[in-house]
């Protein structure tokens, strides 16, 4: 009989079973459950529509401001009273509001309320990213995430595994951000990895910090995945040691476990890469892009928003200045990671570049405030997804690409080859 993936494993192990096979079934505990302020309330009603008044575990259901944050309109700011209201009445006890708030899934890794073997959900389709830390991550939609708050339990297909193996050595200023957008571009949109289980492996994965990591899961979902996981290591131990929110063990795919297909990538050919307006899978390598001019640059979101994100946004802007034809915005991914760059000295480099640092929220990303994009503004961003209207307005156009490149191209205010500088 064969093994099983890690994926298989965690599902099969959080449901009392010895063993599961894709395709089935499975009702699993859930270690944590996740809502954020702009479904938070409705999450709430659905919980009393279960005729529940208690969450399951009020240490275990987090809750966090990050959508909306501060509240660019009367409305929302209303909302936001509300869902403060709400987490009160529940007497929630880990809630990431204004002034200790940050990127919801930035927020569950960091402060270790997700951990290896165990399943995690939220109100959030970036929830992926919790694999990075080798627990399985899913989105979930309002309905499923009140029963999970009520009984901290959900149901799941077990997923059929998909496996990139990536080897070879990380070249200068080639990120993980690089290394998603070269495979969105090696799978496109043709339905093959729908609802799977993507597994990252090889020793260019474990050669990745757990910032490179996490911003490989988060953007599983936008290949259509069910979820993205990596292998915990001794990289992970190190990261979830101060933080843990519980114990957990070592979990790794068996040596024989099936996969649905195993692909083979090599990141010493991989370069900076570019994701064109409209479309994550329309993607090319910078050298096809350069001297494209935009007007706009964007560094922030759960996707590419962390401390190792802005370091290298000040080892290139440093010192320089940004082109006068470009606004630079950057939105830390949480409080504790914009602490930690003004300590580095990072927030004091890019300011006196010309960068434009906001709050930590999801900002711009979300097309709801903090930087969206006007009718025939031209950004480049290091978000995570670049269709139309999806920050701000229709008429703008996106390119999507890795923080380097971003930092890069902001001096020239045309499109540039980081490694050329």
């Amino acid at each position: 009989m064969a093994g099983m993936t890690i994926t298989e494993k965690i599902m099969a192990y959080n449901s009392g079973r010895d063993k599961v096979k894709p395709g089935e079934l499975v009702w699993t505990d859930v270690f944590s459950v996740m809502t954020m302020d702009y479904l938070g309330k409705s999450t709430f009603k659905s919980l009393h529509e279960l005729g529940k008044t208690e969450v399951f575990d009020r240490e275990r259901v987090i809750c966090v401001s990050d959508h909306l944050v501060p509240p660019p309109t009367p409305a929302f700011a209303t909302m936001l009273n509300e869902w403060r209201q709400v987490v009160k009445e529940h007497n929630i006890k880990y809630f990431y509001d204004l002034g200790r708030q940050g990127i919801a899934h930035q927020v569950m890794v960091e402060n270790g309320h997700v951990l290896p073997g165990k399943i995690s959900v939220g109100t959030d389709s970036h929830a992926n990213t919790y694999g990075a830390v080798g627990a399985v991550g899913n989105a979930v939609s309002v309905t499923d995430a009140a029963v999970a708050m009520a009984i901290g339990k959900c149901w799941f297909r077990v997923p059929e595994s998909v496996k990139f193996h990536i080897t070879g050595k990380w070249q200068p200023y080639v990120m993980a951000k690089d290394l998603s957008l070269h495979i969105m571009g090696m799978m496109h949109w043709n339905g093959h990895l729908i609802y799977k289980a993507l597994e990252y492996a090889g020793p260019a994965i474990e050669a990745l910090d757990i910032a490179g990591r996490m911003t490989l899961c988060n953007m599983t979902v936008d290949l259509g995945a069910k979820n993205g996981i990596i292998a915990p290591d001794q990289k992970t131990i190190d990261y979830l040691r101060p933080v843990q929110k519980g114990d957990w063990e070592m979990i790794a795919s068996d040596p024989d476990a099936h996969y649905d297909a195993v692909y083979e990538v090599d990141v010493t050919n991989i370069g900076p890469t570019v994701a064109l307006p409209d479309k994550l899978d329309d993607v090319v390598p910078v050298e096809k892009v350069v001297g494209r001019k935009f007007n706009k640059a964007f560094v922030g979101t759960c996707t590419n928003g962390r401390l190792e994100d802005i370091a290298v946004l000040s080892q290139i802007l440093k010192g320089k200045q940004v082109h006068p034809d470009v606004n630079f915005i950057l939105v830390p991914a949480s409080q504790q990671v914009y602490l930690d760059a003004l300590r580095a000295g990072y927030i004091t480099d890019l300011v006196e570049a010309g960068v434009a640092v906001d709050t930590p929220s999801c900002a711009s990303c979300a097309g709801i405030h903090t930087g969206v994009a006007g009718d025939g503004d031209i950004v480049l961003s290091a978000g995570n997804r670049n269709m139309k209207g999806r920050m701000g307005s229709k008429n703008a156009q996106i390119y999507l690409t890795s923080p380097a490149v971003v930092a890069a191209s902001a001096l020239s205010g045309v499109i540039s080859d980081p490694r050329l500088l």
